[in-house]
């Protein structure tokens, strides 16, 4: 049984969000059609959707088995749209693994040193774990999520019943791994600090890998060299307890982690990508994607990110010289909006 429990949490942490990936990537350019940005693609896919189908469930107080059921049919309907919409990426991606045997010996040596450093931080992460206060909330309300089949509607503190926390109710990183723990079994400590938190660092090391396809699309021999100094500063980047190296390393499975580790630099991704002559229609797909999972990890979102959009906006629009395309822009971000307005009416 407990082999069976943690195949399916494996699998729901794995497979489920590479397949899931398969439809905005099914959309981009040819450089992008790579394993790591389909797996990339996935997460995103997986928090936009877990985003929109959640919060009315919160805000209307409905139970948690309730959003379980809905959100996981609604997983495996996309999930089946995607496994049939991605069919011909599998060639590209046997094209990748052709180039990786093609690389020279050098570049396969870079790559194997960058895999180490990451396998290393990975063991460390699990085996040496830091636990800050804030697993005080987070864990706790996954559990009481779990147990008490409610959400947000518990003091995570004491378990005492008390009105609706709409604080929290609009970023529910919590109540997506109580989802993971409902479906597998596994307890949500387990599912954050054992396994979110090796899986959302290789995430994290997906989303950097991406940049550095983009930065040195012309220069790809030197893209080992890029991850190995990023995999070092991140070794070595916790000079306070707010870096974003400290949150990777320490607490990536909270929402803040999720924040800084993973949205902020797909955020940079995407409007490098954005910023072109030529975009595809898969890099729109994934720019809505991650600012909708900005407001999953943290409600700090409403006003980070139609901040950063807003000036993305209006820099690459003078670039294009299309006001059309900054306006275009910037509604990529109206649902992150919406939600703001429905927080601000709640408060």
């Amino acid at each position: 049984m407990e082999i069976i429990r943690w195949g399916i949490l494996l699998a729901l942490v794995l497979p489920v969000p590479f397949f899931l990936g398969f439809i905005p990537v099914k959309h981009m350019n040819r450089l992008q059609k790579t394993p790591a940005m389909t797996y990339v693609c996935g997460w995103f896919v997986s928090f936009f959707l877990f985003e929109l189908t959640a919060v009315p469930f919160i805000l209307l107080e409905q139970s948690f088995t309730m959003l379980v059921m809905v959100y996981t049919c609604i997983v495996l309907l996309v999930l089946g749209i995607s496994l049939w919409q991605g069919r011909s990426l599998w060639r590209c991606y046997l094209e990748e693994i052709q180039q990786i045997r093609e690389m020279p010996l050098h570049v396969k040596l870079g790559w194997s040193v960058f895999y180490v450093l990451v396998f290393f931080q990975m063991a460390y992460a699990v085996l040496y774990g830091h636990y800050d206060g804030d697993d005080a909330y987070y864990i706790a309300t996954a559990v009481l999520t779990d147990t008490f089949d409610t959400m947000y509607l518990r003091d995570a503190y004491t378990g005492y019943i008390y009105p609706l926390d709409v604080r929290h109710a609009f970023s529910p990183t919590p109540i997506y791994q109580a989802w993971l723990s409902r479906l597998s079994g596994i307890a949500p400590a387990v599912v954050a600090h054992t396994v979110l938190g090796v899986v959302w660092l290789g995430f994290l090391y997906c989303v950097y890998g991406q940049i550095a396809s983009r930065i040195l699309w012309n220069r790809k021999n030197y893209k080992p060299v890029f991850m190995i100094l990023i995999a070092v500063w991140f070794m070595y980047g916790n000079v306070s307890l707010y870096t974003t190296e400290t949150f990777a390393m320490t607490r990536i499975w909270q929402g803040k982690g999720l924040m800084a580790g993973m949205v902020l630099p797909a955020m940079f991704l995407c409007l490098l990508y954005l910023a072109q002559e030529s975009v595809s229609q898969g890099m729109w797909l994934l720019f809505i994607c991650v600012c909708m999972s900005a407001v999953f990890a943290t409600s700090v979102a409403f006003m980070v990110i139609p901040t950063m959009t807003g000036i993305a906006a209006v820099m690459i629009g003078i670039k294009k010289k299309s006001v059309k395309y900054g306006v275009d822009l910037f509604l990529c971000c109206l649902p992150c909006l919406l939600l703001a307005l429905c927080y601000f009416i709640m408060k």
